[in-house]
């Protein structure tokens, strides 16, 4: 599941048809803004979740985290075939997810959609999440990705605020790590300008307010012709091993095995 851009849409919908309009993968709808009320947020996704299918996006909510008892109502207001997906904050121990997912079967039963079809993206904004992310990740099936949000972080652990650089270096690198190992996308909130650097972290995309710079985003986190070029490499040379008793191939200095070949097709995805 591609997503290179996340492009937040405004609760008052003032950027909802540039975001509409824009080459983003995924617009994200917030049910969790003290700003208003929860019935206006959670009707302004109501119908704004269509229009984003429609126009070819993935649909994504940030619910309100479970120990707030708002988020039952937050996901029994959006739970439709047209919404991909929902964004748990201050994700710190896997329970987190685990409560989550309970919700998302319940209502996906009672709404008639396919079980497991609404993914999680859990988001890593404190110490304890960033410690335990890789349980996390592990919660339950569903979990698609780890969103870091590098402010919400360096304000947990009391650290000045960096996009890039030394201080949150660890913190990044860290949630790269948990995501990748278990097969999930690694995800940002961060400004466009940090894009291509965040992509040389290892991140998959990144959040972000402005359609104006989707196209930058997109292009910083696209898979070069050379690495395409590689994986289509590497995945023929697999292939072709396929009743051989040793199930590898052999390319270059490199050992193909299955692991190899699974991340190949991932970067061609």
């Amino acid at each position: 599941m591609p997503l290179r851009s996340l492009l937040f849409v405004d609760p008052t919908g003032e950027n909802l048809e540039a975001a509409l309009a824009s080459e983003a993968d995924a617009l994200i709808f917030m049910l969790a803004d003290a700003r208003f009320p929860s019935e206006l947020l959670r009707a302004a996704a109501q119908l704004s979740i269509p229009k984003a299918r429609e126009a070819g996006k993935r649909a994504f909510v940030v619910v309100n985290h479970p120990r707030t008892k708002l988020t039952r109502g937050d996901i029994e207001a959006v739970m439709s075939a047209d919404l991909s997906g929902v964004i748990v904050p201050h994700c710190g121990e896997p329970q987190d997810v685990r409560d989550v997912a309970v919700l998302l079967r319940e209502f996906e039963l009672r709404g008639g959609v396919e079980i497991g079809a609404v993914a999680i993206i859990a988001r890593i904004d404190t110490a304890q999440g960033l410690l335990r992310a890789a349980e996390i990740v592990q919660a339950a099936p569903r979990v698609a990705a780890l969103l870091f949000h590098h402010q919400r972080y360096a304000h947990d652990i009391g650290a000045r605020d960096e996009e890039k650089g030394e201080r949150l270096a660890y913190a990044r690198g860290a949630v790269v790590a948990a995501a990748r190992a278990f097969d999930r996308l690694p995800l940002i909130a961060a400004g466009a300008l940090e894009a291509r650097v965040m992509a040389q972290y290892g991140f998959a995309g990144l959040v972000l307010p402005d359609a104006g710079s989707v196209m930058a985003v997109n292009a910083a986190f696209a898979t070069t012709e050379g690495q395409a070029a590689r994986a289509r490499d590497e995945i023929a040379a697999y292939e072709a091993t396929q009743g051989v008793e040793d199930w590898v191939a052999r390319l270059g200095h490199e050992v193909i095995d299955v692991h190899s070949a699974r991340k190949a097709r991932q970067r061609l995805e």
